[in-house]
């Protein structure tokens, strides 16, 4: 049963992380065009894509070459939970380990935004979180 709780939280690493690179790029590119940028944030607001919207706005007020700097952090991350979780798929003990310190990065933020915000999706993701970190943490303490 734990193996299969593990290979769920790799699965769903995995997709975390392709969302992230995404985004990266996204960001990349649209640091390059802030005017079309802001015409995209434009669009999507009259079509009634608030998130969309709201991500070119964050994108918008943090400037070119802090968006630039954020592409580069997520591509980072990203190719890491995918080497981690690679580690993690074919049980290779450093990839455990790897894989709990990148479980260890967002639990700060998601604390913070737990605090803030008080819904119950937050505190859905922060249990996953721990519950992801505990077994992560409990199999690489056994090997």
């Amino acid at each position: 049963m734990q193996g299969l709780l593990i290979r769920l939280i790799v699965i769903k690493k995995v997709v975390v992380a392709s969302l992230l690179l995404v985004l990266s790029v996204a960001a990349a590119v649209g640091s390059q065009d802030m005017g079309g940028l802001e015409m995209l944030a434009d669009v999507w607001a009259e079509s009634d894509r608030r998130l969309l919207e709201g991500l070119a706005r964050r994108a918008l007020a943090l400037g070119p070459d802090a968006l630039r700097g954020l592409a580069g952090v997520a591509a980072v991350y990203s190719v890491l939970v995918y080497l981690a979780a690679w580690a993690a798929w074919t049980d290779r003990r450093w990839g455990d380990w790897l894989l709990v310190a990148l479980l260890v990065v967002p639990l700060p933020l998601e604390v913070i935004e737990l605090i803030h915000s008080k819904s119950p999706s937050d505190l859905a993701v922060l249990g996953l979180t721990l519950l992801g970190l505990t077994l992560m943490l409990r199999r690489a303490l056994r090997r």
